[in-house]
Parts: structure tokens; sequence; C-alpha cells
């Protein structure tokens, strides 16, 4: 029997990146969903040398054409503030496999392939999305995060926490 294969969402790229950095990359801190000064990330990774990456998770060409458009509300665009410096060290897109060529990046950027597959876990087979570096981020910053800046991602997240659990609460009060 022939199996579709399951579309891919922003959300199985944001969970199966947050895993990867979970189990492969001990030390470092992954913050999904940010607000980086007035820009949301998708993910925004910390690494123990407090060197920061942000991945923009893009699942159609569409909205990975759009996002070269956007626009603060003083009129820079997200790429002039990205070179500026003051908001990551690295940038990254993450993307379903082939869906946009690396020469159809920025320059700066990197490309990162998100694959389904699968993989034998104690006895059984379970889906997985592997993540393939298809081309290299620049280093557009050498500013590292400052103490006041993870703190802030810490405040992000646990205010993050509460809230998803506040909600979990009320469907479970709901349904119970």
């Amino acid at each position: 029997i022939a199996r579709r294969q399951r579309q891919m969402c922003i959300r199985d790229s944001i969970n199966g990146f947050c895993e990867l950095v979970f189990r492969d990359r001990k030390g470092n801190k992954i913050y999904p969903n940010v607000f980086v000064e007035k820009w949301e990330a998708d993910l925004l990774e910390v690494t123990r040398s407090r060197l920061t990456y942000e991945y923009e998770v893009k699942v159609s060409r569409c909205d990975f054409h759009k996002d070269s458009k956007k626009q603060d509300k003083n009129g820079d665009s997200k790429f002039d503030n990205i070179l500026a410096g003051g908001r990551t060290n690295y940038f990254y897109y993450i993307v379903p496999d082939g869906l946009v060529k690396p020469e159809e990046v920025p320059e700066f950027a990197g490309l990162i392939y998100a694959i389904n597959g699968t993989r034998r876990a104690d006895g059984y087979t379970e889906p997985i999305i592997y993540f393939h570096v298809a081309k290299a981020a620049q280093k557009v910053s050498s500013t590292k995060a400052d103490n006041k800046f993870i703190d802030k991602l810490n405040l992000s997240a646990y205010y993050r926490f509460h809230k998803l659990r506040r909600i979990n609460y009320l469907k479970e009060s709901k349904n119970g």
C-alpha cells in the first residue's frame, strides 16, 4: 500500500529542529516564536559561546518571496536589519527539501532543507524530520548575546509556557 507523504507544515519544522538542538547540541538553547527587538523569529538558537542563529521557516515559495518585502514601521527592510548586525549573528531559512535553491536566498543567508523521514525506535518506526545544510550562512555580526538579551528570551519563553499551560487547562476544564 502506497502511503502519501504528509505535507510538512511550519509547526513540524519548528518542533523537529527544536528536537535536533535538544538532542545534538547540548548546552545550546532554542527559542521558538520569539521577538528579537521588533521582529518575530520562528526559531532563535543561542550557543554556549553566546552566538545567535535565527531560523526562518517557510513552507511555500510564495511565503519565501514575501519575506524579502517585509518592512518595519520606519520602512527598514528585514534584510537591512539583519545586515545591520543588531539582530543575530547568523540567519538561515529552513524549507522543505528542494523548495528553494541555494542561489535564491540572499547572499548572507543560509539554507537548510527539512526532509521527512522515519527512524527505528524500540522496535517500531516513527516519523522524523532530518535537516541538511544546503548553504552555510555568512556571519553578519560579531556581537554576542549579553545577559540582558538572554534574560528577555527566557522571560518570553516563560510567559509563552504559562500561556500555553493556561490554554490547555481551559480546554481540559471544558472537556472534563
